[in-house]
Formats: structure tokens, C-alpha cells, sequence
């Protein structure tokens, strides 16, 4: 695309998609639920390790595997400030009011670290204590599995994933030729994948199509899944602002990422968003979700009734599972379909219209490619990148698809008893 041309269409998604996040006259927001990615976080793999891999080195993070690092405390906490302004701005938060917000994060270092970044900006001046469930503890509401409360079928779940294959991984893998040479040419730095074989390196066109055994229910291998990993790690490395070009990289920006992430999407498609998984692994998350969104008290909320900010900080697979059990599909500019970058955000409001009656808005948003790399300051009038999301079987012809609760009821509860 025409770089003037593509700036222009992203200008104008982020005006389009700021109007739509504004009330009507006559609207109050009620209550709001912000499921989050964590932020930006070091490679899970060692440089080493990542080196197999690519005919450069990887640049070096100064944190641990896995951890959020400094810029990534940086970018949520650009992230919270954003939040705050725009939920002042429609009176539901005011600069007092502390008992307002309320968060809650997966027992991880980089979840408990993002909710702790997004909290001193969404709660500025606040005493705030990010809930969890404990270091050595299994949190249900991110592992129903581990933890006990859902029991999944796993030859079930392989069936499932291997019927929307076709029933021929290597089939489908195949169909995605073009990308894997694609994502080969950059990590091997030739001119044109597929590139020869290089001494002590792993090449992604190597890797065998199939189900492997793992710690999740369903556990993929082949160019797909060793495409996640990496492609991870690069967008992260990106993300934190370290230097490709001065490793020797060439080839390396916003384009290229945004295009060698389509492997990534594929193997997240096939893996969380079939029906029989997201509905294992997301059952729970939904129900808590969907309890806090009603306007009674509920044991299954999240945090207390009084909170009407609810910030919840979990993984990429998190949202996925979600997405794939109600079946939401959304679409940043600079991104694939569906796809969640670090800090990317699901956010469900609900509003009491003019009418009466209250509904459920679902957007999706986070920071740009751009954005996260210059670390760009987030405003009402430079914002994220957002778009509405339609909630199939609830959702209205209407700018922001608006879902009514009671009909918001029944979709999530029919979703978990089909």
C-alpha cells in the first residue's frame, strides 16, 4: 500500500473509531470491564536460543525471560492516562473517587506488572493493590483446567482443531507457503525465501505439521507454531525499542511485521478460537466477565459492586479464547484480523441509552506499531487505534453495535451451554 495512501486510511480510522467511543446525549456510562494483554515483555526464549533461528543476533533484553520490561511499564502506564482522560471526560471516573477502579491480574510477574503500570496513571494518587491469586497458585479464571474447574476432553479438543484443518494439518500448513518463505527471507536474510539451509540453524520451513504434546489442551507444532514464537519475540524486541539495524537486520519494519504475523494468527485461529477450546478455556472468564456487568451484586463478579472500572490483566491467549467463544472478531490498522498485540485491550461498557435501556458496547484497542515503538504519548485527541466489535447474535445496526444486556445475557449463557 501507498505509504500516504495507508497513513491516511489510519487517520481516518482513529477519527471514525474516537467518535464512535463517545456518548450520545442523554447516555450515561455504567460500569466498565477492561480485559488486557499484559505489555511489553521480554523474549520467552533466550538470545541464544533465538539465534538458532535467524542469520543476525537478537537484541538482549534487561529483564528475565518473560518479564515486562521498562518500556513496557512505560507504554500501560501511557495506556491508564489514556483510560483515565476518557472516562473523566464521560463522568464516570472522578479525580477523588479511589473505590472507583478496581484490578486484578493473572500470577504472573508481567500481568501484576501491567496492572500496576496502568494503575498509578488510570488511579492517580491511589493506594492500589493489584489482586491475584497468590505466587504458586492457579488462578481459574486464566487456567480453568489446571485449576480443576473445567474438565476438557483433550482427544476431543485435537478432533475439533483438526476438523477445521480439514483433517490434514500439512494441508492446511501448505496453504501458507507464500508467508513461511516470507518470514524465511527475513530471518535468514536473503533476498527471497525459501533461503538454503544454513550449519546449526533451524529453519521454519523445516518444521513438521502436527499436535505435540504440551501444557495447554490443544499444542501445535509446524512453520505455524514456530512462527509464534518468533514473530513474538520480534514484535516485542520492536516494541521495547531495541536496535535491529544495528545488529546487521535489514528488511525489518512496521510492513514486514504486520505481514509475517499472519502465521502467527493462523496457529492462534486454529488453536484457541475453535469452538470446543474457547469454550473449555474461556467458560469461566466469560461468566465473571458477564457478572460484572450486571447491574446486581454477584459472588462471580470482579472486585466489588462499587467499582465501575474493572481493569483485568492476562495473556494474548486470554483474549483469544474469549473472542473465539462469543465470536468476536475485530481489526486494528498496522495489524491481521484479531490479532492482540502487547497492551491490546478488549473493553466492554455498559451504558444506560436515553431509552432506558441499557446495552453492551464491545471495542477493541491498543497502541499502534508507531506507538509502541516511539512510545507516543495517548490523549483524547491523539488516541489508540479502536474499532467498535459486533457481538453476533446481540448486536444492533447501530455506530457502536449496541448489544442490550439482557440480550448479552442470554448469548454468553448459551454460549456456555452449547
Amino acid at each position: 500500500m501507498i505509504p500516504f495512501l495507508r497513513t491516511a486510511l489510519a487517520v481516518f480510522f482513529l477519527l471514525s473509531a474516537g467518535s464512535a467511543w463517545a456518548g450520545a446525549p442523554g447516555e450515561r456510562l455504567e460500569k466498565v470491564v477492561i480485559l488486557s494483554r499484559h505489555g511489553v515483555r521480554a523474549a520467552m526464549s533466550s538470545p541464544e536460543r533465538l539465534e538458532e533461528t535467524s542469520a543476525r543476533p537478537w537484541p538482549r533484553f534487561s529483564v528475565p525471560p518473560g518479564h515486562l520490561t521498562a518500556r513496557g511499564e512505560t507504554l500501560a502506564a501511557l495506556m491508564g492516562g489514556y483510560f483515565r482522560e476518557r472516562y473523566v471526560a464521560e463522568g464516570l471516573l472522578r479525580p477523588d473517587d479511589c473505590g472507583a477502579t478496581y484490578y486484578w491480574a493473572n500470577v504472573t510477574q508481567r500481568t501484576i506488572a501491567t496492572a500496576k503500570a496502568v494503575a498509578r496513571t488510570l488511579s492517580p494518587g491511589c493506594v492500589v493493590a493489584v489482586g491475584n491469586v497468590g505466587e504458586g497458585r492457579v488462578d481459574p479464571m486464566f487456567e480453568p483446567i489446571k485449576a480443576g474447574v473445567v474438565v476438557a476432553d483433550a482427544d476431543l479438543a485435537r478432533a475439533a482443531v483438526a476438523g477445521r484443518a480439514g483433517g490434514d494439518l500439512t494441508a492446511w500448513s501448505a496453504s501458507h507457503r507464500d508467508a513461511i518463505e516470507r518470514l524465511d527471507a527475513l530471518l535468514m536474510q536473503c533476498p527471497v525465501g525459501p533461503c538454503p539451509p544454513s550449519p546449526g540453524k533451524r529453519r521454519i520451513l523445516d518444521a513438521k505439521p502436527g499436535f505435540v504434546e504440551g501444557e495447554d489442551l490443544v499444542s501445535l507444532w509446524g512453520p505455524e507454531a514456530f512462527a509464534s514464537g518468533v514473530t513474538e519475540s520480534l514484535l516485542m524486541a520492536w516494541a521495547d525499542g531495541q536496535d535491529f539495524a544495528g545488529q546487521g537486520w535489514r528488511g525489518l519494519d512496521e510492513d514486514t511485521l504486520t505481514r509475517v504475523f499472519a502465521l502467527h494468527q493462523a496457529e492462534f485461529d486454529l488453536r484457541l478460537r475453535t469452538p470446543y477450546v474457547a469454550k473449555a478455556l474461556g467458560g469461566p472468564l466469560a461468566r465473571r466477565i458477564l457478572a460484572t456487568l450486571e447491574t446486581g451484586a454477584s459472588d462471580a463478579a470482579i472486585g466489588p459492586t462499587g467499582a465501575r472500572v474493572v481493569f483485568v490483566a492476562g495473556h494474548d491467549g486470554t483474549l483469544a479464547v474469549l473472542g473465539g467463544l462469543l465470536r468476536l472478531e475485530w481489526a486494528l490498522p498496522g495489524y491481521q484480523p484479531n490479532q492482540i498485540g502487547p497492551g491490546g485491550a478488549l473493553v466492554f461498557e455498559r451504558w444506560r441509552r436515553a431509552d432506558g435501556v441499557r446495552v453492551i458496547r464491545a471495542r477493541f484497542t491498543g497502541q499502534s506499531l508507531r506507538q509502541l515503538r516511539e512510545a507516543t504519548p495517548l490523549t483524547q485527541a491523539t488516541p489508540p487505534p479502536a474499532a467498535p466489535v459486533f457481538i453476533p447474535g446481540c448486536s444492533t445496526a447501530t455506530p457502536a453495535f449496541d448489544c442490550p444486556l439482557d440480550r448479552f445475557e442470554a448469548i454468553v449463557s448459551q454460549a456456555l451451554d452449547s
